[in-house]
């Protein structure tokens, strides 16, 4: 592990180097400058008064065939694994409806509400049909928030987030939509942020939050729990360029539906944050944690570590930026009550009038709490595009590889995620094709490839759909 955690300093440093680029240094802002102000909003297309609004429908219908190979197929549809139940060819139909909704109350208050559904019927069976709950965009981070300004220097946020959701984890609780089991569950969290701007450079912030989540299966109910957690944080601007900070923070995690034990994290944090030109940001962290674990019999009671980590962001061109980002630290786990964890990637992305790129890979190694389960190393690499064709067409792809490394530990496990190393590779190609304004056209070919060092994780899949979508805005 420190030789790890010595070569990602390593890459660090190096990144940083190669990328600051030569310019003027901007300003940097207090967290109490960053609420959102009180105007309406420019999605807004329907408005009634201080009520601005937008309704999206949408209706997607097509063909899907799937064919699935290699001794690894009866894992994958015995065990109910993935999104698909059985190859064949299907006629999905998905309905959809988005709305965002934003209500003026008042010269500093407001409050916007916004909504995703969308049912996924598969007639033919081969997939589970799905109904979902979600956020309908970027940069929205609650379903329901109000700002509010209710004392000079003081501003507020009120906020709730909502989901109802099919997710497909692995054995280790990561997302896997093409072996994970299929865990319906529904969320909610509720808090409350602010922030008092206690002179010119110094801003006291604070939060609260309490967040639910609920197994609609009885198999999942271990992962039905409460957490409650708060913090407290301090910023100084020390030039218009540079913020230093100091935070604290407390977090409850119990689950009430079965004997799991209940989990209290205490962190302590300094940190820094800088514009270090024109063009590129950086940011680097320090401080404690410390884990305490009621009730259980095969974890450790108290789990301390050191939190650090660092990243910076480089705007390259107007359509050109990349950035990386390292951080150590604790937080609750899947299976067991506490894990230690590494995380380090790297993103580069072009965006232009017509297409966009993406390339990243990803590290991350996590140390369970527990001493009857093995800790494990993550890669993950991918690169998505789109390319014009023409002017109502365009080629979009993807490529994307994941190695699982599962540490050589003496505990006993039945799993094969939890025993074997695995690694996926899958590639998707197709056209994009917009006939109308409301109506798009899009096509695919799929390829999937798992291998791992137990025969049953083995298995090729090739998924070709074709479908049509209907969207219309009020």
């Amino acid at each position: 592990m420190t030789t790890l955690r010595t070569r990602l300093w390593w890459v660090l440093g190096v990144g940083l180097l190669l990328v600051l680029s030569s310019g003027s240094v901007c300003a940097q802002n207090l967290r109490y400058d960053n609420h959102r102000e009180v105007a309406v909003p420019e999605y807004a297309t329907v408005q009634l008064g201080p009520f601005h609004s937008s309704w999206a429908f949408l209706l997607t219908a097509g063909y899907r065939y799937v064919d699935t190979t290699g001794i690894g197929t009866d894992f994958l549809f015995a065990g109910s694994r993935g999104r698909l139940k059985k190859d064949g060819s299907d006629y999905p139909i998905i309905i959809g409806f988005d709305t965002r909704n934003y209500l003026v109350i008042g010269p500093h208050t407001d409050l916007d509400v916004s909504l995703g559904f969308r049912y996924e019927y598969y007639p033919l069976d081969t997939q589970e049909s799905e109904f979902r709950v979600f956020l309908p965009g970027e940069g929205i981070n609650a379903n329901l928030s109000m700002e509010m300004s209710p004392a000079p220097y003081l501003r507020m946020r009120l906020w709730d987030g909502f989901a109802w959701q099919m997710d497909y984890l692995d054995t280790r609780g990561l997302d896997d939509r093409y072996g994970g089991r299929r865990f319906e569950n529904i969320s909610n969290r509720i808090g409350l942020d602010g922030d008092l701007l206690l002179a010119e450079r110094h801003n006291l912030g604070f939060g609260v939050s309490r967040g639910d989540r609920w197994a609609l299966d009885d198999e999942w109910e271990d992962q039905a729990r409460v957490t409650h957690s708060g913090y407290l944080l301090y910023e100084y601007e020390v030039a218009e360029y540079m913020i230093v900070g100091l935070r604290g923070g407390l977090e409850h995690i119990d689950y009430p539906e079965s004997d799991r034990p209940t989990t209290l994290i205490n962190d302590y944090r300094v940190d820094l944050s800088t514009r270090l030109t024109e063009r590129t940001t950086f940011n680097v962290f320090g401080g404690h944690a410390m884990g305490t674990i009621s009730g259980s019999e095969n974890s450790m009671e108290e789990v301390n570590t050191a939190l650090y980590g660092a990243g910076f962001q480089t705007h390259l061109s107007p359509n050109l930026q990349h950035g990386i980002t390292y951080s150590h630290g604790l937080r609750g786990g899947y299976q067991w009550s506490l894990e230690e964890f590494d995380l380090l990637r790297y993103d580069l992305r072009w965006t232009g009038d017509f297409s966009r790129w993406n390339l990243y890979t990803g590290w991350q190694t996590r140390d369970p709490s527990t001493t009857n389960v093995n800790g494990y190393t993550d890669w993950a690499s991918g690169l998505l595009c789109e390319v014009p064709l023409m002017p109502a067409a365009s080629l979009v792809g993807s490529v994307r590889y994941n190695e699982r490394s599962n540490d050589d530990e003496q505990v006993t496990l039945l799993d094969p995620e939890l025993t074997g190393d695995y690694d996926t590779l899958a590639y998707k190609l197709g056209p994009v094709v917009r006939l109308t304004d409301e109506l798009k056209l899009e096509a695919f070919a799929e390829h999937i490839e798992r291998d791992g060092d137990n025969d049953q994780l083995d298995y090729t899949r090739d998924i070709v759909s074709v479908l049509l979508t209907y969207r219309h805005e009020l």
